[in-house]
C-alpha cells in the first residue's frame, strides 16, 4: 500500500543513506490539497462575487469559516506523524539488510506499548515505509540545557525513559542505540525513546539480521567492551551503559563524554557543579553504569530502574550526602555547616549532658552558624562514613 493513501507530505525531516524521514499529515483527518485548499479558493471566489444572493453567501461563508478552522487544526502536531520511507533498492546501501531491518523496527515498535517508547501510526513493511508519532519540540540533543546542573530534575525525567526500556528487556529486546539524538521531547516534557532501527531480539526464534563483525551501536554511546562484540553476544547492560551517558549529558548539558570517564577531570558533574549538594549522588549512579568492564555493569534497566528509585528516596527526604569528603549543610538554618566539636571524648561528651555508658559512643557535631546540634551514637556500629574527618 502506497503512504500517499492517508499520509500527507508536509516537509522533509533528514536523510540517510537508507532512506528519508519526513513529517506528514494524517489526510483522513484533514486532507487539504484535495479538500480543504479547494474549499476556501472556491469561497472566496463566490464570496467576491455580486452575483449571489446573501443567502448563499451565508451558506458560503459557513464553509470558509470550518475549511478555515480545519487548516488550524491541521497545524496540531497530535495530528501529524514521522514517515520514514526506504530509498529505491538501486539508491540504498546495502538494501537488503535496510529492508530487513525496516521490518525488524516495525515489528518491535508494534510489540511493545509505553507512554515512553515511541509507538507507530502506520505501515507497510513490504512496500518499505512507516509512519511514528511526531515530536515538533526535537531531540533530548537539541534541548540538553533544561536539565544542566538540576540532577533531581534530570532524574525524574529520566526514570519513565529508563522504564520505558526495562519493558524492552522484559521481551528480550535490546535496543542497542540508545543516544540523545534518539530521544525526543513530547509537549508535556517527557523523554520518548525513538529510533529502533538496531533493534535486537535476544530470542532466538527471530532471525539474525546484523553482520557478526558490524559495529554494534553509536560508537560514542556504546560500551567499550561491545567493540568488535558478536552481535548474538549482546546483553541489556549494553543499554544500560548508554542510557548512563545519556543521565550523564542531561546532567552536565554537554553533548559528548569520552568513554567510561565521568569521574575525569572535566568530565566530573561534581566539579562542573561544587555547589549543587544534590550532584553528590550523582557519580555513585553513573559508577553502575558507565563503566569500562561488563561485569562491573548494571545488568538490565529493571535493576537500573531500582537503583534510580533508591537515590530518589534519599533526596525526596532532602537527605544528606553521606560523604566524608563533603560538607553537611545545616538542617535548620540552611547557611552554615556542621563542625565536629565532640569525638568520642567523655570530657566534651558530658558538656551536652550525655554520659557514654553500656556501650555507647558520641559524636556530636554543631553549625557554625546557628549553633544546632547533631549527636550520633556509634553504639557498637562501624563509624558511619557521614562523619567530617576534620
Amino acid at each position: 500500500m502506497d503512504y500517499q493513501y492517508r499520509w500527507e507530505i508536509i516537509e522533509e525531516l533528514g536523510e540517510g543513506g537508507q532512506g528519508k524521514v519526513y513529517r506528514v499529515l494524517d489526510s483522513s483527518k484533514f486532507n487539504i490539497e484535495k479538500q480543504i485548499r479547494p474549499l476556501i479558493q472556491r469561497s472566496i471566489q463566490i464570496l467576491g462575487s455580486s452575483i449571489q444572493t446573501e443567502e448563499t453567501k451565508k451558506e458560503i461563508f459557513k464553509s470558509f469559516r470550518k475549511a478555515i478552522t480545519d487548516l488550524f487544526r491541521a497545524e496540531d502536531p497530535s495530528h501529524h506523524g514521522a514517515l520514514k520511507v526506504l530509498h529505491k533498492p538501486e539508491d540504498a546501501r546495502d538494501a537488503d539488510r535496510a529492508e530487513a531491518r525496516i521490518k525488524r523496527e516495525i515489528q518491535a515498535m508494534s510489540e511493545i506499548s509505553h507512554p515512553n517508547l515511541i509507538r507507530i501510526l502506520d505501515a507497510d513493511s513490504d512496500s518499505r515505509w512507516f509512519v511514528s508519532e511526531y515530536y515538533p519540540r526535537g531531540t533530548l540533543a537539541k534541548n540538553l540545557s533544561r536539565y544542566a546542573g538540576n540532577f533531581p530534575k534530570a532524574l525524574r525525567g529520566f526514570r519513565p525513559l529508563v522504564d520505558g526500556v526495562s519493558e524492552l528487556h522484559k521481551k528480550g529486546i535490546v535496543h542497542r542505540d540508545i543516544k540523545p539524538q534518539n530521544v525526543f521531547i513530547d509537549l508535556v516534557d517527557n523523554l520518548v525513546l525513538g529510533d529502533f532501527g538496531l533493534v535486537f531480539f535476544t530470542d532466538e526464534r527471530h532471525t539474525r539480521i546484523s553482520g557478526t563483525l558490524e559495529n554494534v551501536g553509536s560508537r560514542d554511546w556504546m560500551p567499550a567492551w561491545a567493540m568488535g562484540m558478536r552481535i548474538e553476544d549482546i546483553k541489556p547492560s549494553f543499554d544500560v551503559f548508554s542510557l548512563g551517558k545519556v543521565l550523564w549529558s542531561m546532567v552536565s548539558g554537554q553533548p559528548f563524554l569520552r568513554l567510561w570517564y565521568f569521574d575525569k577531570a572535566r568530565f566530573n558533574l561534581e566539579e562542573v557543579y561544587p555547589d549543587v549538594q544534590s550532584i553528590r549522588f550523582a557519580n555513585p549512579l553513573l559508577r553502575k553504569c558507565i563503566v569500562e568492564h561488563e561485569e562491573d555493569c548494571i545488568t538490565d534497566a529493571s535493576e537500573l530502574l531500582v537503583e534510580i528509585d533508591k537515590v530518589l528516596s534519599i533526596i525526596d527526604i532532602n537527605a544528606d550526602v553521606l560523604d566524608p569528603n563533603v560538607e553537611r549543610k545545616c538542617r535548620v538554618c540552611g547557611i552554615g555547616y556542621y563542625g565536629l566539636v565532640a569525638d568520642r571524648n567523655p570530657t566534651q561528651i558530658r558538656n551536652f549532658g550525655l554520659n557514654a555508658v553500656a556501650g555507647h559512643s558520641f559524636k556530636i557535631f554543631t553549625c557554625n552558624h546557628c549553633g544546632n546540634v547533631q549527636i550520633f551514637d556509634l553504639f557498637g556500629l562501624p563509624e558511619p562514613n557521614a562523619w567530617l574527618k576534620k
